[in-house]
């Protein structure tokens, strides 16, 4: 009885820890994975999908499920993963929106495309509007503005008759 009550809160303990551990390691892929594939015939050996989208800022995992080597290397030579053996992976992040076509750098009739978008950010607050009504209990508004005459009901100075 005694083991039993000192297994059970260990016990609990170790799920309490693990379930605070796990989400960590699982978030560090926050993007896509692609799986790298070969296998029969060389010319059916690829990416699994052979596009795939992210936001700017998203990482995206390839792993290779085939029995050779593989890699995965942007064609304009901006990145590239590790070779990777069989159940290797490897990740690039990607900052930049565009459209990035890769190949398998040993193998290069595999092709793949990544597309990245911008990164969606947070809505602009909703406007809002300032209700701008004197209180009920404000005295009558009053024009600031003096009682002026029209300019045309002043009578002309003559100044060429002397008067």
């Amino acid at each position: 009885m005694l083991r039993l009550r000192l297994v059970i809160p260990i016990f609990v303990f170790a799920l309490s820890v693990m379930a605070a551990v796990v989400p960590a390691i699982t978030s560090a892929a926050d993007g896509p994975a692609v799986t790298i594939h070969d296998g029969g015939d060389p010319t059916t050996w690829g990416y699994t999908p052979v596009s795939t989208s992210v936001a700017a800022g998203q990482t995206v995992t390839w792993t290779n499920s085939g029995a050779f080597a593989h890699d995965a290397a942007a064609t304009d030579g901006s990145w590239k993963t590790p070779l990777l053996d069989n159940g290797a992976s490897g990740t690039v992040t990607f900052s930049t929106p565009g459209t990035y076509t890769y190949i398998c750098t040993p193998h290069p009739w595999m092709l793949g495309t990544i597309v990245v978008t911008a990164a969606v950010s947070a809505a602009p607050p909703a406007a809002t509007t300032t209700d701008v009504s004197p209180p009920s209990n404000a005295p009558p508004a009053t024009d600031a503005t003096p009682n002026q005459p029209a300019d045309d009901t002043v009578p002309p100075d003559d100044a060429g008759t002397g008067s």
